[in-house]
């Protein structure tokens, strides 16, 4: 889902339920029986709930195909389509918009803002300050509403998830296979472990507000492709870096299953946004792959100072499928493109040209 579709959502619904008679102040966090569900009126899948549909999977991410209600309503029009039918939930869904705006026009309830966007902005300018001049991968997931002591940072849970994370493709990217324990420690914002020299390392951080990130260099590794770039053809490649594909989908699938494993066990959201983003990426091409007789598929020149993709994603969404999702979206941007994201072994499969 889109983030201004999210809160469109919420605030047309007044942060309340939609099902008639029921109204109660919803949340993004907190108690499992006032999580807010942001409801699909005909279901994200085919296969769904009201499913069969001419509408597009993007459509039926819309706020036009949103409704937002308590689990236990959400339960029971999932249970009973033939009754909740997508013109009985579309015609319920005005009515208790009209109600929030009379409601709030008498000023009897207050619509609490469901906007994270100031600190996301705050933390974008901190990862490119922290970069410098080198590509960093990062991915993080933030609540969608912003608040102080959400969860406790040095629950052992959590600590463990941290201390046992492996991490990608040492040794080009990462200094050692698996997260240092030792570099873990509270801080200002929650707990850290940070490990940084010779152009490989990481910053994972994960704030008391439930915000969570985690940062890869690929400094290292993108001089080496480069190099052997330029070493090719001196030309062609004088002022261009190239960025190596494989690098940066092991980067962003080691990231996501660590950030979906601490959200599965330690954090009390229902929805957070997702947001991935590459640091330095001006003047930048992808190398996808070797051709023989044909030479390498690279991407189109980037010359933005940074990339960057985000979205609101479901607790039920399996890590491997946020994967998919951002994968997709960073190759098109490099304008080359991919259909399947794995073999049927499990292995990453590399994007070509469109045509």
């Amino acid at each position: 889902m889109k983030i201004r579709d999210v809160k469109i959502l919420w605030g047309r619904a007044g942060n309340r339920c939609a099902f008639p008679n029921c109204r109660i102040e919803l949340t993004p966090d907190g108690k499992t029986d006032t999580l807010g569900v942001m409801a699909h009126i005909v279901a994200k899948s085919p296969q769904g709930p009201r499913g069969n549909s001419d509408m597009s999977i993007d459509e039926r991410d819309d706020y036009s195909n949103l409704i937002l209600l308590c689990p236990t309503h959400h339960k029971i029009i999932d249970a009973s389509p033939e009754e909740w039918t997508v013109e009985k939930l579309l015609q319920l869904k005005r009515e208790h918009e009209q109600w929030v705006s009379s409601q709030l026009g008498q000023g009897k309830i207050e619509v609490r803002p469901l906007d994270n966007s100031d600190f996301l902005n705050r933390r974008k300018k901190d990862w490119l300050s922290f970069a410098k001049n080198n590509v960093w991968v990062v991915v993080n997931l933030t609540p969608l509403r912003i608040s102080d002591d959400v969860i406790d940072t040095l629950d052992s849970i959590l600590l463990n998830i941290i201390n046992e994370r492996k991490l990608p493709e040492y040794p080009d990217i990462s200094i050692n296979p698996v997260v240092n324990h030792r570099h873990t420690k509270p801080n200002e914002y929650g707990v850290i472990n940070e490990e940084y020299k010779d152009g490989k390392g990481h910053r994972i951080q994960i704030f008391r507000n439930g915000h969570c990130e985690f940062l890869i260099c690929l400094k290292s590794s993108t001089r080496q492709i480069t190099e052997w770039a330029r070493e090719k053809d001196p030309n062609e490649f004088k002022d261009i870096r190239i960025l190596r594909y494989t690098d940066i989908a092991k980067c962003f699938l080691h990231q996501i299953r660590a950030l979906k494993r601490i959200w599965d066990k330690v954090l009390p959201f229902n929805d957070m946004s997702i947001t991935a983003l590459i640091t330095n990426t001006n003047s930048t091409q992808l190398y996808s792959r070797e051709r023989p007789y044909k030479g390498p598929i690279l991407g189109s020149l980037i010359t933005s100072q940074f990339l960057e993709y985000s979205q609101v994603v479901n607790r039920e969404i399996s890590a491997d499928s946020i994967f998919e999702l951002i994968i997709k979206r960073f190759v098109n941007f490099f304008g080359l493109t991919l259909g399947n994201v794995f073999d049927q072994q499990g292995h990453i499969l590399r994007p070509g040209r469109l045509f």
